[in-house]
């Protein structure tokens, strides 16, 4: 029986607030009310342009309809005591879409990565939780970001002359605190199964392995879990100038290195670990073609100048894994109880137990199969065991990887991500 179809505004940041949705009309939601204005009551006098702050959670914004350049709009904001929106929710930006889809015009905010050591950072201290980038966003040549009509975020000239948003904000940024990192790297899990011993390389608030074997993008990707971290992604320039010292040594033997950034079904760049692009370091070669076609791309790193080259995941090359660091126990030896698992001797104890164990069942097993057969009975084996469902069983063969289907990784990899886009 056909249903009549009613619509609602979505409420939800993982399909896009303020989206609409078809439901049935017999659900049950809350609702808004439209009156006609009465033509016999004075009209109210219009807001001033300093009050005209819409408040949107613990922000206050001001829609500023004036063509400006990027400085000259947050010098604007400035005067008038707020700063350049910084758009740190899906709110937010729902109502600076709005904004800007209403004016028919794209909209400055207040990022500015020439002022913010050449990443994206909102230039009212807050770093970016959330982002709504175009297709091969942000483009590493322009520096200065507007929200355009479709909501989208594009770099541009900061000369450029657009309307732009004020914002004012009672919530507080916290401090970068670039100095004090605490904790240490990892012990490599992937020690147990491997003759190769690597050694991760602290870097503020993480650690890296800068491995030279070759291998294509999604199998370095697993190389990297099995490790206990991810293919690298790079935040800001300091931690792009870490990882240019340590492959710059190899310039002779590897001209690049895989990183974590690739490009999702729709053509978005992305970082594999879910960390926020704010930074990009891309080759000039690269820069005209980043937004052409909508092929799968990953990204690779020049050992010889640093930049980034977008490239196809199935060429072998060497590659970086990144993990956070761990933190240490604060307190004394002394006043805790004895740890097995942090003593090198007791793990390997433990480790030898479980062996015992697992050579007794076996050894068991062998025993009562041995009985069982002498009975004259047949253990049942089912006729289609080689097409057992499961996506790490391959007909009794062991995949290259050994413990993750590297397929599987990327094509989950090339899947639209819809959920923001976060650190470690």
């Amino acid at each position: 029986m056909y249903q009549e179809k009613c619509a609602v505004i979505n409420t939800n940041p993982s399909l896009g607030i303020g989206k609409w949705i078809p439901k049935s009309c017999n659900d049950t939601n809350g609702f808004i009310c439209l009156q006609k204005i009465d033509s016999s009551l004075p009209v109210s006098p219009e807001p001033t342009p300093s009050s005209n702050y819409i408040k949107i959670l613990n922000d206050s914004i001001k829609l500023v309809p004036k063509n400006m350049s990027w400085d000259e709009a947050k010098k604007h904001c400035e005067d008038d005591g707020a700063n350049l929106a910084s758009v740190r929710s899906e709110w937010t930006q729902a109502y600076i879409e709005l904004l800007a889809l209403n004016l028919k015009s794209p909209l400055w905010i207040g990022l500015n990565k020439a002022q913010t050591n050449g990443y994206f950072k909102f230039v009212d201290g807050w770093f970016l939780k959330f982002t709504n980038w175009d297709r091969y966003e942000p483009k590493s040549f322009r520096n200065c970001v507007f929200v355009d009509v479709d909501g989208k975020w594009k770099t541009s000239d900061c000369n450029q002359t657009i309307s732009s948003v004020c914002m004012k904000s009672t919530d507080v940024p916290p401090t970068d605190k670039t100095a004090d990192f605490p904790g240490v790297c990892p012990e490599d899990p992937y020690e147990i199964f491997s003759w190769r011993k690597v050694s991760w390389k602290p870097f503020r608030g993480y650690c890296y392995l800068f491995i030279s074997e070759q291998k294509s993008w999604s199998d370095a990707s697993v190389s990297c879990i099995e490790h206990g971290g991810m293919l690298v992604s790079i935040e800001d320039t300091f931690e792009q100038q870490f990882i240019k010292r340590n492959i710059e040594i190899f310039q002779d033997s590897h001209p690049s290195y895989w990183l974590g950034l690739f490009t999702t079904k729709n053509g978005v760049w992305q970082w594999l670990d879910k960390t926020v692009l704010d930074y990009t370091n891309w080759h000039s070669d690269d820069i005209e073609s980043l937004s052409f076609g909508r092929s799968s791309h990953r990204c690779r790193i020049s050992t010889s100048d640093g930049k980034w080259i977008k490239d196809r995941g199935w060429m072998e090359r060497p590659y970086i894994c990144k993990t956070a660091k761990v933190l240490t126990d604060t307190l004394s030896p002394s006043s805790v109880s004895p740890n097995i698992g942090s003593n090198p001797s007791g793990r390997g104890h433990i480790i030898l137990a479980v062996v015992l164990v697992i050579a007794g069942l076996a050894a068991g097993t062998v025993v009562a199969l041995f009985f069982f057969k002498k009975s004259g009975h047949y253990l049942p084996i089912h006729n289609r065991l080689t097409n057992f469902d499961n996506p790490l069983f391959f007909g009794n063969n062991r995949t290259q990887s050994g413990l993750v289907d590297s397929k599987t990784l990327v094509e989950n990899a090339d899947e639209e991500n819809t959920l923001p886009v976060v650190n470690m």
